[in-house]
C-alpha cells in the first residue's frame, strides 16, 4: 500500500490514460466492419466459400442475431439461396454503416500521443503535484497565526482514491471480456458441430464389406441413426475403391463432398450433394424417421455403385 501512496501524479494520470485506451480498443474491437466483410463476400462463389470467408468474423457478428440465424442455416444446407441471403444482409449492414475511420480512432491518436502517455523518463520519487503545491506553499504570504493550523491534503489522499477505482474498472473490463469470449466459444461450438470428422480418432479400419454388414446389424436392431453413418461411409469407400476421391478419415462429410465434386473422375451427372446433406440431418441432427432413412441410403448406395461400375466400363 505504501507503494501506491508513494506513486507521483504523473504516474497515477499515465494509468488513468492507459485505461482510456483500453476502453477505446474495446469499443473498437467490438464495432463490426461490415464493409470489410461484404468485399470477402464478393469474391465468393459457393456455401463453402461464404463460411470460409466469415471465418474470421464470427466475433463481430455474434450479436446480429439475424446474420448469425442466416449462417447457422448455411452451414445446415449449404443452399445458394442462404448464401444470397447472408451477401444480402452484410451489403445492407455495410451501406448503413457510417465511416470506419471515426472518433474512436481519433481518441486512440490523442491518448497515445499525449506526453503523459509516453515515458518522459521522470523516475518514481518524481511528483508534480508535490512541486505544485510546494510553489503554491511560496506563494503565500508567511503570517503567525492563533488558530489551529488545518494542513494541505496530502497528494497521497488522491493516490489512495483513484487507484482502486482504476483497479475496479480494470476488473469489470476483464470480466466483461470472458464473458463475450465464453459465450462466443458456446455458440461457435454449436454451429460448427459438423466439423467432427465423420470416423472417429480411436474407431479401427473397417473394410467397405465390413461396414455394409454392419449396416444390415443396425437396421435389423433398431438402430437407423448407425445404420444410415455405415452406408454413408460405404458409400465414401466406394468414392475411394474407384480413384474418385480419396477416403480420409479425419474430414468431415462436406470436405470429402467437395473432394468428390472437384474430381475429374466422377461420373457425369452423379451428385452426392443430396444423400450428404441427409446424411447431416440425419446423423448431426438427430432428425431420424426410421427404416426409411435407411432404405433411402441403400438406394443412394447402389446408385454410387452401379454409375462407377458404368463409369470404369
Amino acid at each position: 500500500m505504501k507503494h501506491w501512496l508513494r506513486m507521483s501524479g504523473e504516474q497515477i494520470v499515465k494509468i488513468a490514460s492507459s485505461f482510456s485506451l483500453l476502453l477505446v480498443f474495446a469499443t473498437l474491437g467490438f464495432s463490426t466492419d461490415y464493409r470489410e466483410i461484404e468485399k470477402k463476400l464478393q469474391t465468393t462463389h459457393s456455401p463453402e466459400q461464404v463460411l470460409q470467408a466469415l471465418e474470421g468474423h464470427y466475433d463481430d457478428i455474434e450479436k446480429d442475431q439475424e446474420l448469425i440465424t442466416a449462417v447457422d442455416d448455411l452451414a445446415n444446407d449449404f443452399s445458394t439461396e442462404g448464401m444470397n441471403r447472408i451477401k444480402e444482409l452484410v451489403s445492407l449492414r455495410a451501406a448503413a454503416q457510417p465511416p470506419v475511420d471515426s472518433s474512436a480512432k481519433t481518441q486512440v491518436q490523442q491518448i497515445k500521443s499525449s506526453p503523459l502517455y509516453r515515458d518522459s523518463g521522470v523516475g518514481e520519487q518524481s511528483n508534480w503535484l508535490d512541486g505544485a503545491l510546494k510553489r503554491l506553499k511560496d506563494l503565500i504570504p508567511k503570517r503567525e497565526i492563533n488558530a489551529p493550523r488545518t494542513a494541505l491534503p496530502s497528494p497521497g489522499l488522491f493516490s489512495q482514491i483513484l487507484i482502486p477505482i482504476v483497479w475496479g474498472l480494470l476488473a469489470v473490463a476483464i470480466i466483461v471480456f470472458g464473458y463475450f469470449g465464453i459465450k462466443h466459444f458456446q455458440w461457435k461450438k454449436a454451429l460448427r458441430r459438423k466439423a467432427k470428422a465423420v470416423l472417429e480418432d480411436d474407431e479401427p479400419e473397417r473394410t467397405l464389406d465390413e461396414w455394409l454388414a454392419i449396416a444390415d446389424e443396425y437396421s435389423l436392431q433398431g438402430k437407423f441413426r448407425e445404420a444410415v453413418r455405415a452406408l454413408y461411409l460405404a458409400c465414401l469407400l466406394k468414392f475411394d475403391e474407384a480413384g474418385v476421391a480419396r477416403f480420409i478419415r479425419g474430414e468431415t462429410n462436406w470436405e470429402h463432398l467437395s473432394r468428390i465434386r472437384s474430381s475429374g473422375r466422377l461420373p457425369n451427372g452423379l451428385d452426392f450433394t443430396p444423400a450428404t446433406k441427409a446424411f447431416d440431418r440425419i446423423w448431426y441432427g438427430f432428425h431420424v424417421q426410421g427404416n426409411e432413412d435407411v432404405e433411402s441410403f441403400r438406394v443412394w448406395y447402389q446408385e454410387v455403385r452401379d454409375r462407377l461400375q458404368e463409369n470404369a466400363a
